[in-house]
């Protein structure tokens, strides 16, 4: 029924492109006696078919409901997934993909279920062509899962100002004054009784920004594709896994080229100089205190520290020197607060009452970027509401054996901040990302 009803639609969409093409040729004249014939005939023909094909959806609704004998057709027999109002029926993503690969190689016996899929609504599922072609659209429901798993495990994105975005491109205002300055946006004056105020208005600016895509493809063995549950839980595992790191990567390293802006490329970003004759592969107590006094406070306790994890025992041996009374020589030191996991702390390593995140976007041990201070609530996400959009296709590597699966995420981000904060006392600039220069 299905490669019935796949036909009688490409005959009407081939009646349909008739009709215009005779359209076309007439341009502002009247349908000569001939066009006028064939054009009426397309368009009789289609009518015809639109009759044909609801006649056929009908009849396949109708064998859908029927009951018959068990193994006679593919049966809904698992727990109904509600979905955007309907009811896909499938148990896992994994159910689902094994069902798309079983009704490319044999499309007589198409699961119900994707038939049911797609009278849902069109954009759960691929295009006319496209179950033929072996490509149907992952349902919403495990869209969202992936999604999700995408947003907790990029550590990086969940702690963003993270804004969802019905375009692919967006111009937002930003105010454009970073200090406590003396002349332009929005100032504060002293005056006195009776004299007239002096006005002040605000420095805006267009931001205009560009989402961009991020993509996994990820292949499975048929032999994979035979355990279901095994196949569900690797793609919903890796897929958000490739994801995540690229886009903790991005808002790290990312040029603002065909990807997010990050931390260390903006020009916001403070970098506080090593000690004198500090050596490499250290970190000392006072890069972090020096990093600390560059972010302005009230940003400090959302801030967290990114940090190759090779610095680890650099981080648990920190202490502030204590010298002898002339001040010549080290006596001692002073552990600066660093606690590991712990029932009172958390899960995470803390650096002075701050959450230490490890990743390996962050530079390696001595490198500009191996320990940030970031307060990431800063830092502007822009997601397509979309979220993560998931395709499948078995002939991609046909020849290998291997259905591929398709990820894609349309993003882009930079920091709200156009350039460091000068403050009214103090030449040290402020910022919202510090970093500790290379040693």
């Amino acid at each position: 029924m299905i490669k019935r009803l796949n036909a009688l639609k490409q005959r009407k969409a081939a009646a349909v492109d008739k009709m215009k093409t005779i359209r076309a040729e007439a341009g502002e004249a009247l349908f000569s006696e001939a066009q006028d014939a064939a054009f009426n005939a397309a368009r009789a023909e289609a009518e015809q078919l639109t009759t044909a094909i609801a006649q056929e959806e009908a009849a396949i609704e109708a064998e859908r409901t029927l009951e018959m004998p068990s193994g006679s057709r593919i049966e809904n027999t698992g727990p109904q997934i509600e979905q955007d109002g309907g009811k896909y029926g499938f148990k896992s993503l994994g159910e689902f993909a094994v069902a798309v690969k079983d009704s490319v190689l044999r499309p007589q016996a198409t699961d119900d279920r994707l038939v049911q899929l797609q009278a849902a609504s069109a954009t759960t599922y691929g295009n006319e062509g496209a179950g033929s072609d072996g490509g149907f659209a992952v349902p919403p429901v495990w869209r969202a899962q992936i999604m999700s798993v995408v947003l907790d495990d990029a550590e990086l994105l969940s702690r963003c100002d993270v804004m969802p975005s019905e375009s692919n491109n967006v111009t937002m205002p930003v105010d454009e004054t970073t200090s406590h300055q003396t002349s332009g946006g929005i100032l504060a004056y002293w005056d006195s009784e009776a004299a007239a105020m002096t006005q002040s208005k605000p420095s805006l600016k267009e931001l205009q920004l560009k989402l961009n895509r991020v993509t996994a493809l990820v292949p499975m063995t048929d032999e994979l594709l035979q355990d279901s549950t095994l196949m569900a839980a690797y793609v919903s595992r890796k897929a958000p896994q490739k994801i995540a790191f690229k886009v903790t990567d991005a808002i790290v390293n990312g040029t603002g080229t065909g990807m997010p802006l990050g931390i260390l490329a903006a020009p916001c970003l403070v970098t506080v100089s090593k000690e004198s004759s500090q050596p490499a592969n250290t970190i000392y107590a006072q890069n972090i205190l020096k990093m600390m006094a560059r972010m302005p406070p009230r940003n400090f306790r959302n801030a967290v520290w990114i940090a190759n994890q090779d610095i680890l025992p650099q981080l648990g041996s920190l202490n502030t020197p204590v010298k002898n009374v002339a001040g010549t020589v080290n006596v001692g030191g002073i552990p600066i607060q660093f606690d590991g996991p712990s029932t009172l702390t958390g899960p995470d390593y803390r650096l002075m009452g701050r959450p230490v995140l490890f990743t390996e976007a962050a530079s390696a041990l001595s490198s500009l970027g191996d320990i940030i201070l970031a307060d990431l609530s800063q830092y502007l996400a822009l997601v397509k509401s979309t979220g993560v959009e998931a395709d499948t296709s078995m002939h991609l590597w046909f020849d290998q054996n291997l259905t591929a699966f398709r990820f894609r995420m349309r993003l882009t981000g930079q920091p709200w901040l156009s350039a460091a904060i000068a403050r009214k006392s103090g030449s040290n600039t402020l910022s919202h990302f510090v970093t500790l220069q290379a040693r």
